[in-house]
This record gives structure tokens, C-alpha cells and sequence, in this order.
């Protein structure tokens, strides 16, 4: 059995033998799911992809208004994707003719290929040195070159994909693998009106919805798993309470499923579901009190009026 699929084999053991069941969000992501991501981030439901990249071209020289000249740059993305916002970066920083390396780390070796490809074609010669790793697994390459300054990227609100409780654990651990004086930057959707949310995670033309089934149909060919996709359906909400929309598999009859590679039986009620992705939104009050208990020192807050969306700069 390959890595990948033990890590899904061992996630589904897991996630699915309790009264809660759930998938980390990282498997929805395989060669199809990349692919449908990209089409998410295109919809116009999705607001967060168009109101970062236009945070970060608004105001690309005052996110990088700390750089020094004459030290090269270690640029650290975490969830690169396909780089799209970063390049924006990239050409203001070899404009500004600052040296830089970039690393950036996905769970996705399909997406860092394409990812290195793209920006050697637009930017040759650049030194990119794509990792393929889970955030948590990235933290050590942080400590790494300490003779170079570096930014690290962490965009595109990932960060909400984590519990609370996650991700200030993983905050303090970023923290503490920077130097004094290196900096973050971290991409945070502000509480807003729920339908506009919920409309990003349920779009009128149903890709949310083949992306969040698609972790079914992987399920089924790694795992020789045997969902039928006709009885379950794309159910997302937005909680109020935690202030979160949660994306969720619902099986729309009472069902058993075995899989094969696991020899595990799985028994679903009719209406029972599977949550697959957590997508915490932020006040800017939280955000301020998250970046103190980790220990950062806050820049600036790069904020869209439009869609309440933050692109937070902090400094160990």
C-alpha cells in the first residue's frame, strides 16, 4: 500500500468509526480535485480568491516595504496551490531586484508540478524548491537558512480549514520555528452576511458539490470502497454559533459501506453525514488576539471593505 493511500486508508479508519463521522479536508484533494478547485476559485460565488489577489495587488509594495535590500529573500508558502496571488509578489520582488528563493509546501504533488512549471515560465531562472508536505510536516523547513531573510505565506484563509484550537497551536509553532524580526503573512475571511458565505461553499452551477462527491469517488478507487454517489448529497451550513460554514457528505438512505483495501464495514443512517471541510470565519478583534497569544507583533491589516476579508501582516 502507497503512502498516500494509507495516510487515506488510516484518516478513514479513523474519521468514520465514531458518531461524528469526518474526512480531513486535505483528501479532498487529488488530480480531479485540484482541477475542480481551480474552477471553484474562478466561480463568482467565491469571493475569497479575486478579493485576495486584489489585496495583494493593491498593496504589494507595503507588504514588502520591510524587505532589505541587500539580503535575499526566503518567500515560504504554506497551501501554495497554483501561485497565482504569489506571483504578484514574485514581480514586485524582482523588480524591487531582491534575490529570492521560494518554497512552497502543498499536500498536492500534482498541483506543486504544475505550480513549478507556471512560474519558471514567467519568472526564468527563479529559484523554487516546491516541498510536497502537510503544514504541520513544513514547520521544520522554516528553521532552515537562517542566514536569509524570510516572509511566510499563508493564504487564501486555509487557515480557517483548522479548529481554533489548531490553529493556535499551529500559530505558536510557526512562531517559534521564525527568527526575531521574520515575518507572516495570513490571509483571514471576516464574519460577514451567512447567505454570502454559504453561496461561496454551494455555487448555483454545482462544482462545490462534485469537489466535496469527489472525495467519494476517490475513496472508492483507492480503497475499493462502494459508494454510490446517487445516494448522497452536498450539504453544507453556516453555523452561527461557531461562526464557521462546514461542508458535509449526507447519505440519503440508510446504507452500509465496505472497503475493500481497509476491510472495514461502515454503517450509514439515512441522513447521516460525513463533515469534509471547516471554514472558520474571523473578527478582526480575534485575529489581533490571536497573533499576541503566538507571539507575533501585528504590521498591518491589508482589509477589503467589499467582501471583509484581511490580509494580516505580523513580525516575530
Amino acid at each position: 500500500m502507497d503512502k498516500k493511500l494509507s495516510d487515506l486508508g488510516k484518516a478513514t479508519l479513523i474519521g468514520l468509526n465514531g458518531s461524528e463521522k469526518s474526512i480531513p479536508s486535505r483528501f479532498l484533494y487529488d488530480q480531479i480535485g485540484d482541477a475542480l478547485f481551480q474552477e471553484i476559485m474562478a466561480l463568482p460565488e467565491y469571493y475569497l480568491t479575486r478579493t485576495e489577489f486584489d489585496l495583494l495587488t493593491e498593496n504589494a509594495a507595503s507588504i514588502l516595504s520591510f524587505v532589505d535590500a541587500n539580503k535575499s529573500l526566503q518567500l515560504i508558502e504554506l497551501g501554495a496551490g497554483d501561485g497565482i496571488k504569489t506571483k504578484i509578489l514574485l514581480r514586485k520582488l524582482i523588480e524591487m531586484k531582491i534575490e529570492v528563493e521560494y518554497l512552497p509546501i502543498d499536500i498536492s504533488g500534482n498541483a506543486l508540478d504544475s505550480l513549478k512549471n507556471s512560474v519558471l515560465q514567467e519568472f526564468p531562472g527563479l529559484k523554487i524548491f516546491p516541498q510536497q508536505a502537510e503544514y504541520f510536516e513544513a514547520l521544520e523547513i522554516l528553521k532552515v537558512k537562517a542566514d536569509k531573510q524570510k516572509l511566510v505565506l499563508f493564504l487564501g484563509s486555509n487557515i480557517g480549514n483548522m479548529t481554533l484550537e489548531e490553529m493556535q497551536i499551529f500559530l505558536k509553532q510557526i512562531n517559534q520555528n521564525l527568527n526575531k524580526g521574520e515575518y507572516v503573512l495570513i490571509g483571514f475571511d471576516l464574519v460577514k452576511a451567512p447567505e454570502t458565505i454559504l453561496a461561496a461553499y454551494n455555487d448555483k452551477a454545482g462544482v462545490t458539490k462534485e469537489f466535496n462527491l469527489n472525495l467519494l469517488r476517490r475513496m472508492n478507487r483507492e480503497l475499493g470502497a462502494n459508494f454510490d454517489l446517487d445516494k448522497w448529497k452536498h450539504a453544507p451550513i453556516f453555523d452561527e454559533k461557531q461562526q464557521a460554514a462546514l461542508s458535509f457528505l449526507e447519505s440519503t438512505v440508510q446504507q452500509t459501506i465496505h472497503f475493500e483495501e481497509l476491510s472495514f464495514n461502515v454503517e450509514f443512517k439515512a441522513a447521516e453525514k460525513i463533515n469534509t471541510e471547516r471554514s472558520q470565519k474571523f473578527t478582526e478583534s480575534q485575529i489581533r488576539a490571536y497573533a499576541q497569544l503566538a507571539g507575533f507583533e501585528e504590521v498591518m491589516n491589508f482589509k477589503s471593505l467589499d467582501f471583509e476579508y484581511v490580509c494580516a501582516l505580523w513580525k516575530v
